[in-house]
């Protein structure tokens, strides 16, 4: 029989009683938060806890849990670096940790032995414990700063004007990895400057990573452009910010009454209607080609010209 209480510091060797693993479910989360209460589920095929002789729990190569139902005192913990056992919430059937850390990640094992035979179970899997990026009250995704811009209201942006920003994802651990889209397509690494990381401190990291590039036949017939960084952890974790660009030629444009007419904006006819709409000139579309065309109110539309190919 298997000594009550008993601990060894090494996980038990691999032999051919620890078989029928399928039939052992084990329930570890894939990932947690710096801080969490995490719960670790072990469903075996008894249902009567009379047919346990115990349940231990290993993380990577130490045991730091174990449960004998027959003893007096079924529960035994051990002192195990990053590893918090909530003994008030923990059974036979679960294990509650309380305030996990970086160094909680590892492998989680729970090993089953049946009281008639001896017979033994055991299943394993990961969980990775990460640190998010810190964020802004009220803000969540890392911080997108664009040069010239106070960070409140419209971000303006004059067509074929050059952007220069940077994303900035700060506390993290990993470090996180950024990436810049443009309208949801990413951008090309010739206008993205290698990723920096910092450390702040024993743990964490600060990322930032840099854009230019000009704003040039992205806009929507809106006149919006958006600018969106993703923050990630491969596999992990993500989360994302995005900020609107706005041209001031299209805002002209639709103070001026030319969305609310139908129209839609081409991005060969730009130039043009920002000119017309600085004028006070009567808009009027020509769609011919794919193209829009202003003319004043004395334009003779026969006589126009056609739009380049």
């Amino acid at each position: 029989m298997i000594p009550s209480g008993s601990h060894s510091n090494s996980f038990p060797p691999t032999c051919d009683s620890y078989r029928n693993p399928r039939r052992l479910r084990v329930e570890v989360p894939r990932v947690a938060h710096v801080g969490d209460n995490v719960e670790l589920g072990c469903a075996f095929p008894w249902t009567e806890p009379r047919d346990l002789y115990s349940i231990k729990w290993w993380h990577d190569n130490d045991e730091f849990y174990q449960y004998i139902p027959k003893n007096p005192k079924p529960q035994l913990i051990f002192n195990l670096t990053g590893i918090r056992v909530d003994s008030e919430n923990s059974t036979e059937f679960k294990v509650v940790l309380k305030n996990v850390g970086l160094s909680s990640s590892g492998t989680f094992t729970c090993e089953v032995i049946s009281d008639d035979n001896f017979e033994t179970f055991q299943k394993s899997a990961n969980m990775t414990v990460i640190d998010p990026p810190d964020h802004a009250p009220g803000h969540r995704g890392p911080e997108i700063q664009v040069s010239g811009w106070g960070g409140t209201g419209p971000v303006e942006v004059q067509e074929g004007q050059q952007v220069e920003a940077q994303c900035v994802a700060r506390g993290a651990y990993p470090p996180m990895q950024l990436t810049w889209y443009i309208n949801d397509t990413e951008v090309p690494q010739q206008y993205v400057s290698k990723q920096s990381q910092r450390q702040e401190d024993l743990n964490t990291f600060t990322t930032v990573v840099r854009l230019e590039l000009p704003a040039r036949e992205r806009w929507d017939n809106q006149g919006r452009l958006h600018l969106r960084c993703d923050a990630e952890i491969p596999d992990l974790y993500r989360e994302s910010s995005v900020l609107e660009l706005h041209n001031p030629v299209f805002r002209r444009l639709q103070q001026s009454g030319y969305f609310s007419a139908g129209c839609t904006l081409s991005q060969s006819s730009l130039v043009v209607l920002a000119w017309a709409a600085v004028m006070g000139m009567r808009v009027v579309e020509a769609m011919v080609g794919g193209a829009a065309y202003c003319f004043s109110p004395h334009h003779n539309l026969a006589h126009s010209p056609p739009p380049r190919s």
